[in-house]
């Protein structure tokens, strides 16, 4: 299995099997890691994660025979919620957490889908073992801004059949808050809009962008409460709870940013030239 390499990325990984370890010791039953796609705000919480992953799907146009690379799986919820509602031929999963990754395979496992849904360690920017040319479709849902960009969009178009397409649910800055991206190497991992579309343009034809802040933010805003209403009461070690209190200002930093036009949030379909 492919080791993550750069301290940055072992930094995120090490965050997100923190995130793994919390959700298994409250037992949630569904894993998800997004901040939803809300069109009530009477759904309840999981339901509003579970509809921005089926935006995504329906983004996709994921059908029969369709070879499909999912990056940045969390838990593998999303995979699972795919392999119940639409037909396809088989999904290879990349995460960064060793401990997401064990818990979707041995998920899978237990489900019978070990031969439909394959989950592996590695990054987005290397797809360890996917051979040129061989998926039809590649899809990221809010983990496209912990990316090497221009590496990832790079990577992606290499596996793709030529008219494949790549679909990112992504968080990035708008163009007047570029001068945020000099911050960290982090925030430059983010990037603004026109600055990603720029290194996308490279090996892809934008089909469409949808902006969807309006649908995000209330579900951003959620992220906090949930945070806060379980991680200081909850059994979790003191890096868990550090991890989680760490998200939920980030939260609240996304949902501002949405409200005040800082940050974008859209829903990007890319064709292979």
């Amino acid at each position: 299995m492919e080791a993550p390499a750069s301290p940055l990325t072992r930094s995120i990984a090490r965050q997100y099997d923190l995130f793994q370890s919390s959700l298994e010791t409250v037992d949630r039953p569904r894993k998800f890691l997004n901040y939803g796609y809300t069109l009530s705000r009477k759904q309840p919480y999981e339901d509003i994660q579970a509809r921005l992953c089926l935006e995504v799907f329906d983004a996709a146009g994921i059908g029969p025979g369709h070879v499909v690379v999912d990056v940045g799986f969390g838990a593998g919820e999303q995979d699972f919620l795919l392999a119940r509602t639409r037909s396809f031929a088989r999904l290879v999963g990349f995460n960064i957490s060793e401990r997401q990754v064990h818990y979707a395979s041995e998920r899978a496992r237990r489900e019978g889908l070990e031969d439909k849904l394959d989950f592996r360690l590695g990054e987005a920017e290397v797809l360890p073992g996917v051979e040129p040319e061989s998926a039809d479709r590649v899809v990221a849902i809010e983990c496209a801004f912990y990316f090497d960009r221009p590496r990832f969009y790079a990577r992606a178009a290499e596996v793709l059949r030529l008219g494949g397409l790549l679909v990112v649910a992504d968080i990035t800055f708008a163009d007047r808050a570029a001068f945020l991206t000099r911050r960290d190497a982090g925030s430059r991992r983010v990037g603004t809009r026109s600055a990603n579309r720029t290194e996308w343009e490279r090996h892809f034809r934008t089909r469409s962008l949808r902006a969807i802040d309006r649908f995000v933010r209330p579900g951003a805003q959620r992220t906090v409460f949930e945070i806060c209403k379980t991680a200081p009461f909850a059994d979790f070690s003191a890096d868990e709870r550090r991890a989680w209190m760490r998200m939920a200002v980030s939260s609240q930093i996304v949902a501002l940013g949405l409200a005040l036009g800082f940050i974008h949030y859209d829903l990007i379909v890319l064709e292979k030239r």
